[in-house]
């Protein structure tokens, strides 16, 4: 995935569904693509919607004292310093797909939101 853009959460999850699918879901060719990183507005309790901006980075360093993260500053020249893992995004594409080949974007955005929030992935009936 390209790096250092603005784009939307909706713009992510498509990226990584016609990944998916390209790479017939071989789940070590997609985490091959694994450098990347995405920022959006911090906000408490809210939901990702499809338009939610963010903006996809190179993976964020780390203070070696600390180890708190230092966001890159294309980030935070955004206003984004809310940090989502590319796994974490890869991980809920892939177990959507595996359930529901054909799944939309609204599909795969419950289902982050569904695992952002309980830490599990949703199963679809």
């Amino acid at each position: 995935m390209r790096t250092n853009v603005e784009c939307t959460i909706g713009d992510v999850l498509q990226q990584v569904k016609d990944s998916c699918v390209a790479l017939h879901m071989n789940p070590q060719a997609i985490f091959a693509d694994g450098e990347w990183h995405v920022y959006v507005p911090y906000l408490p309790e809210v939901d990702f919607q499809l338009t939610t901006p963010c903006c996809v980075t190179p993976p964020p360093t780390f203070d070696d004292e600390t180890d708190e993260e230092i966001i890159p500053d294309f980030a935070l020249q955004r206003g984004m310093d809310g940090s989502v893992m590319a796994d974490m995004i890869q991980d809920v594409v892939i177990s959507v797909l595996s359930q529901r080949p054909d799944a939309s974007l609204e599909d795969i955005l419950f289902a982050l939101n569904y695992y952002d929030v309980n830490d599990a992935f949703y199963q679809f009936n």
